[in-house]
Protein backbone atom coordinates (compact mmCIF):
# COMPACT_ATOMS: atom_id res chain seq x y z
CA UNK A 1 0.00 0.00 0.00
CA UNK A 2 1.83 3.53 -1.63
CA UNK A 3 -1.16 5.93 0.09
CA UNK A 4 0.08 6.75 4.16
CA UNK A 5 -0.52 8.92 6.16
CA UNK A 6 -2.08 12.87 4.74
CA UNK A 7 -2.33 11.38 1.29
CA UNK A 8 -5.11 9.18 2.95
CA UNK A 9 -7.04 11.63 4.39
CA UNK A 10 -6.56 14.22 1.14
CA UNK A 11 -7.29 11.55 -1.32
CA UNK A 12 -10.47 10.59 0.23
CA UNK A 13 -11.53 14.05 0.98
CA UNK A 14 -10.95 15.06 -2.28
CA UNK A 15 -13.12 12.41 -3.99
CA UNK A 16 -16.00 12.78 -2.00
CA UNK A 17 -15.87 16.48 -2.63
CA UNK A 18 -15.41 15.26 -6.88
CA UNK A 19 -17.91 12.93 -6.66
CA UNK A 20 -20.37 15.19 -5.14
CA UNK A 21 -19.74 17.58 -7.55
CA UNK A 22 -19.86 15.07 -10.69
CA UNK A 23 -23.42 14.17 -8.97
CA UNK A 24 -24.70 17.91 -7.99
CA UNK A 25 -23.99 18.82 -11.80
CA UNK A 26 -25.27 15.62 -13.38
CA UNK A 27 -28.90 15.56 -11.42
CA UNK A 28 -29.31 19.63 -10.50
CA UNK A 29 -29.52 21.41 -6.93
CA UNK A 30 -32.79 20.38 -5.44
CA UNK A 31 -34.04 19.08 -1.51
CA UNK A 32 -33.84 15.42 -3.01
CA UNK A 33 -29.93 15.91 -4.71
CA UNK A 34 -29.10 17.56 -1.47
CA UNK A 35 -30.34 14.24 0.81
CA UNK A 36 -29.25 11.99 -1.57
CA UNK A 37 -25.76 13.44 -1.19
CA UNK A 38 -26.71 13.77 2.99
CA UNK A 39 -27.21 9.97 2.31
CA UNK A 40 -24.05 9.13 0.32
CA UNK A 41 -21.81 11.01 2.72
CA UNK A 42 -23.43 9.28 6.01
CA UNK A 43 -22.86 5.89 4.70
CA UNK A 44 -18.92 6.74 3.42
CA UNK A 45 -18.54 8.39 7.07
CA UNK A 46 -20.07 4.64 8.10
CA UNK A 47 -17.42 3.04 6.31
CA UNK A 48 -14.48 4.75 7.01
CA UNK A 49 -15.13 4.96 11.11
CA UNK A 50 -15.87 1.10 11.00
CA UNK A 51 -12.07 0.76 9.64
CA UNK A 52 -10.62 2.81 12.31
CA UNK A 53 -12.86 1.84 15.09
CA UNK A 54 -11.84 -1.96 14.37
CA UNK A 55 -8.32 -1.75 12.95
CA UNK A 56 -6.52 -3.12 15.66
CA UNK A 57 -9.25 -6.19 16.60
CA UNK A 58 -9.48 -7.14 12.78
CA UNK A 59 -5.57 -7.23 13.02
CA UNK A 60 -4.90 -9.09 15.51
CA UNK A 61 -7.72 -11.70 14.22
CA UNK A 62 -6.02 -11.38 10.65
CA UNK A 63 -2.47 -10.15 9.72
CA UNK A 64 -2.54 -9.15 6.08
CA UNK A 65 -0.93 -6.75 4.08
CA UNK A 66 -4.39 -4.88 4.14
CA UNK A 67 -4.79 -4.94 8.06
CA UNK A 68 -1.61 -4.13 8.43
CA UNK A 69 -2.01 -0.88 6.38
CA UNK A 70 -4.86 -0.12 7.98
CA UNK A 71 -3.68 -0.41 11.70
CA UNK A 72 -0.66 1.70 10.87
CA UNK A 73 -2.87 4.39 8.99
CA UNK A 74 -6.10 4.19 11.73
CA UNK A 75 -5.21 7.52 12.64
CA UNK A 76 -5.55 9.02 8.89
CA UNK A 77 -8.21 7.07 8.12
CA UNK A 78 -10.21 8.48 11.49
CA UNK A 79 -9.27 11.99 10.15
CA UNK A 80 -11.18 11.11 6.16
CA UNK A 81 -14.02 9.90 8.46
CA UNK A 82 -14.03 13.20 9.96
CA UNK A 83 -13.69 14.79 6.73
CA UNK A 84 -16.52 12.92 5.20
CA UNK A 85 -19.06 13.70 8.54
CA UNK A 86 -18.14 17.29 8.12
CA UNK A 87 -19.01 17.29 4.44
CA UNK A 88 -22.12 15.57 5.03
CA UNK A 89 -22.77 18.61 8.11
CA UNK A 90 -22.05 20.88 5.42
CA UNK A 91 -25.22 19.30 3.42
CA UNK A 92 -27.21 19.01 6.33
CA UNK A 93 -26.87 23.05 6.93
CA UNK A 94 -27.40 24.05 2.92
CA UNK A 95 -30.53 22.14 2.74
CA UNK A 96 -30.98 23.90 5.99
CA UNK A 97 -30.81 26.92 4.52
CA UNK A 98 -31.79 26.13 1.19
CA UNK A 99 -34.80 23.58 2.04
CA UNK A 100 -36.01 24.11 5.06
CA UNK A 101 -39.07 22.45 4.74
CA UNK A 102 -40.00 19.68 5.40
CA UNK A 103 -36.23 18.35 6.25
CA UNK A 104 -36.44 20.21 9.47
CA UNK A 105 -39.80 19.32 10.07
CA UNK A 106 -38.77 15.93 10.14
CA UNK A 107 -36.03 16.16 12.13
CA UNK A 108 -36.64 15.50 16.04
CA UNK A 109 -34.97 17.62 18.68
CA UNK A 110 -33.47 15.01 20.44
CA UNK A 111 -31.45 13.98 16.99
CA UNK A 112 -29.94 16.91 16.59
CA UNK A 113 -28.76 16.98 20.16
CA UNK A 114 -27.32 13.58 20.12
CA UNK A 115 -25.54 14.42 16.76
CA UNK A 116 -24.30 17.68 17.96
CA UNK A 117 -22.78 15.65 20.52
CA UNK A 118 -21.41 13.71 18.32
CA UNK A 119 -19.63 16.32 16.11
CA UNK A 120 -18.27 17.57 18.97
CA UNK A 121 -16.28 14.34 19.78
CA UNK A 122 -15.50 14.35 16.05
CA UNK A 123 -13.77 18.04 16.42
CA UNK A 124 -11.98 17.08 19.59
CA UNK A 125 -10.47 13.20 18.46
CA UNK A 126 -9.55 15.11 14.95
CA UNK A 127 -7.73 17.66 16.77
CA UNK A 128 -5.85 15.39 19.40
CA UNK A 129 -4.86 13.10 16.50
CA UNK A 130 -1.41 14.15 16.69
CA UNK A 131 1.71 12.93 19.31
CA UNK A 132 1.88 16.17 20.61
CA UNK A 133 -1.79 16.42 21.67
CA UNK A 134 -1.10 12.65 23.47
CA UNK A 135 1.77 14.15 24.90
CA UNK A 136 -0.14 17.16 26.55
CA UNK A 137 -3.15 15.47 27.54
CA UNK A 138 -1.76 12.49 28.44
CA UNK A 139 -2.10 9.12 27.63
CA UNK A 140 -4.64 8.20 30.04
CA UNK A 141 -7.19 11.41 29.56
CA UNK A 142 -6.48 11.04 25.31
CA UNK A 143 -7.69 7.05 25.78
CA UNK A 144 -10.57 8.01 27.28
CA UNK A 145 -11.50 10.77 24.92
CA UNK A 146 -11.21 8.98 22.16
CA UNK A 147 -12.89 5.72 24.02
CA UNK A 148 -15.84 7.62 24.91
CA UNK A 149 -16.05 9.54 21.55
CA UNK A 150 -16.24 5.89 19.34
CA UNK A 151 -18.61 4.46 21.19
CA UNK A 152 -20.53 7.80 21.98
CA UNK A 153 -20.12 7.65 17.38
CA UNK A 154 -21.32 4.20 16.76
CA UNK A 155 -23.84 4.67 19.07
CA UNK A 156 -25.37 7.38 16.53
CA UNK A 157 -24.50 5.53 13.61
CA UNK A 158 -26.58 2.82 15.10
CA UNK A 159 -29.93 5.03 16.06
CA UNK A 160 -29.70 6.48 12.59
CA UNK A 161 -29.70 2.90 10.64
CA UNK A 162 -32.30 1.85 13.38
CA UNK A 163 -34.40 5.11 12.43
CA UNK A 164 -33.67 4.44 8.63
CA UNK A 165 -34.62 0.98 8.82
CA UNK A 166 -37.95 1.85 10.02
CA UNK A 167 -38.80 3.59 6.99
CA UNK A 168 -37.30 1.15 4.53
CA UNK A 169 -36.02 -2.30 5.94
CA UNK A 170 -34.89 -4.02 2.61
CA UNK A 171 -32.46 -1.35 1.97
CA UNK A 172 -31.19 -0.57 5.37
CA UNK A 173 -31.49 -3.50 7.22
CA UNK A 174 -27.59 -4.27 5.91
CA UNK A 175 -26.28 -1.16 6.90
CA UNK A 176 -27.81 -1.81 10.66
CA UNK A 177 -26.55 -5.30 10.58
CA UNK A 178 -23.22 -3.76 9.58
CA UNK A 179 -23.25 -1.41 12.36
CA UNK A 180 -24.20 -3.72 15.49
CA UNK A 181 -21.78 -6.16 14.10
CA UNK A 182 -18.53 -3.53 14.58
CA UNK A 183 -19.00 -3.42 18.58
CA UNK A 184 -18.25 -7.11 18.86
CA UNK A 185 -16.00 -7.16 16.30
CA UNK A 186 -13.97 -4.10 18.44
CA UNK A 187 -14.18 -5.68 21.91
CA UNK A 188 -12.70 -8.88 20.52
CA UNK A 189 -9.31 -8.08 21.25
CA UNK A 190 -10.12 -7.53 24.99
CA UNK A 191 -11.41 -10.53 25.02
CA UNK A 192 -9.01 -13.37 26.59
CA UNK A 193 -7.51 -15.71 24.11
CA UNK A 194 -8.21 -18.82 26.49
CA UNK A 195 -12.10 -17.43 26.56
CA UNK A 196 -11.94 -17.09 22.88
CA UNK A 197 -10.41 -20.85 22.67
CA UNK A 198 -12.82 -22.08 24.74
CA UNK A 199 -15.90 -20.89 22.78
CA UNK A 200 -14.17 -21.95 19.45
CA UNK A 201 -14.16 -25.51 21.12
CA UNK A 202 -17.78 -25.55 21.91
CA UNK A 203 -18.62 -25.21 17.86
CA UNK A 204 -16.49 -28.55 17.42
Amino acid sequence: MKLQGWNITAWVAGMILLMLTIFFVLSGWSAETITAGIDYTGRSSLFLFSIAFTASSVYSLWKTPFTTWTLHNRRYIGLSFAASHFIHLILIVLISLNFPEPFLEDQPMGKWIFGGIGYVFIFLMALTSTDQAQQWMGMKNWKRLHLIGSHWLWTVFLLTYVGHTREDPKFYIPFLVYTLALLPLRLIKHTPPKALHGAASLTH
